[in-house]
């Protein structure tokens, strides 16, 4: 299609229409995609229609079936507008489009084509740490900011991996509640994701992908975790073709059952549930006896040792697999530490101290003590379920 004015197709139906009787419309007038349209074009005289679910073209799938975007058409060009919420409640219910919008624009071979957003009159804090974050995350794999003259704060692109990690890092400090993707460092050049899949989680793992995808270097490996729970699915079908067809990340989906047939095969447990849970309660890796945060040598070293946990006749397997995976169960050591650890040359008593074996040398006891920078675990460490572990592991030893 070709049209000599810009023209607006809009699927009309919000999630909850049929429920509430509000559709697309009611927010984005003509009055805005006027403004839209003069931004883009700077032309004032447009068409435009909103269509429903069933309406397809080459550049708008089937699939797509909800409101929150826009596509416009003029001469050659196609541009693809996501929008803003009018009331930013959640801190993903305004960029709920925006992979969807993504999606679509990456997947489709045209060539003359752009991606948008535009923020409505909002009510609510749109300029939150975690709105920029993913702001900046939008602007690094392609959209243009219509209006951000509405934002206090500039939004420039992420220049690296290592500057999303830093920036994600920041955030997820600030709020706990941030929390639902991770990405560190396993060797030098290669980088993990852990990242659940499911509910609001799966918009900033997209983004997240989408971002690192884009900015890997040739060198550089990137794996996505994607942490399931029960029937929950993976990222939708979409983002997967689009995360595979970038080519950058490799995805490996790990659900319970992979988790309990490693569990079955191993008295050691490096599953990504477990490294994910450890993330969630610890932060980011840094060694807890020297503060070591080289996170290429930082692992994830249990307290009730997973060998013990198997030998454990009076509970069920769902509950051994449930404590091995536990991130109460688990501290960040570098990998001296956790060695020394694992072979009880070191310990942890019940308040927190970390103890030296009595059997080493005057020697040996000067070296410890002089990489063990941190000779008492911090409070925030030292949960009820914690210490319960703590005592299982230093009554068996």
């Amino acid at each position: 299609m070709k049209y000599d004015i810009p023209h607006f197709v809009i699927k009309n139906n919000l999630q909850k229409s049929k429920q509430t009787n509000v559709y697309f419309g009611d927010a984005v007038t003509p009055e805005v995609l006027k403004d839209v349209c003069k931004r883009i074009t700077d032309l004032d005289n447009f068409s435009y229609e909103y269509v429903n679910n069933d309406y397809t073209d080459d550049f708008l799938p089937p699939t797509y079936n909800k409101g929150r975007m826009a596509l416009l058409y003029y001469k050659n060009d196609v541009m693809y507008i996501s929008f803003s919420e009018k009331d930013i409640n959640g801190r993903n219910s305004s960029v709920q489009s925006v992979p969807t919008a993504f999606n679509m624009f990456f997947s489709n071979t045209y060539d003359n084509k752009r991606l948008y957003y535009y923020f409505l009159s909002v009510e609510g804090n749109p300029e939150t740490d975690y709105h920029i974050l993913i702001y900046r995350l939008m602007k690094t794999i392609g959209f243009h900011f219509l209006n951000d003259e509405v934002l206090q704060h500039k939004i420039v692109p992420f220049s690296s991996i290592e500057d999303i990690m830093f920036n994600r890092k920041i955030n997820s400090g600030k709020n706990k509640s941030n929390n639902s993707t991770y990405i560190t460092k396993s060797t030098v050049r290669n980088y993990d994701i852990y990242g659940k899949t499911y509910g609001a989680n799966k918009y900033e793992t997209s983004l997240i992908c989408y971002a690192l995808s884009m900015l890997a270097k040739k060198e550089q490996r990137i794996t996505l975790y994607e942490v399931l729970e029960q029937d929950l699915k993976e990222l939708p079908e979409a983002s997967l073709n689009v995360i595979k067809n970038m080519g950058v990340i490799r995805v490996i989906p790990t659900d319970l059952q992979l988790e309990k047939k490693a569990f079955e095969e191993n008295n050691s447990l490096r599953s990504p549930r477990y490294i994910y849970n450890l993330l969630n309660r610890l932060g980011k890796k840094h060694c807890a006896m020297c503060g070591c945060e080289i996170p290429e040598i930082i692992q994830g070293a249990h307290i009730w040792p997973v060998a013990l946990i198997k030998r454990q006749g009076h509970i069920s397997f769902e509950e051994k697999l449930q404590h091995a995976t536990s991130g109460d169960n688990g501290l960040w050591l570098c990998e001296n530490h956790h060695k020394l650890f694992d072979q009880n040359i070191i310990s942890i008593t019940h308040s927190g101290n970390i103890m030296f074996s009595e059997a080493l040398s005057s020697d040996n006891e000067a070296f410890l003590s002089n990489i063990t920078t941190y000779r008492r675990l911090p409070e925030q460490i030292m949960t009820e379920q914690f210490v319960h572990y703590l005592d299982l592991r230093n009554k068996a030893i």
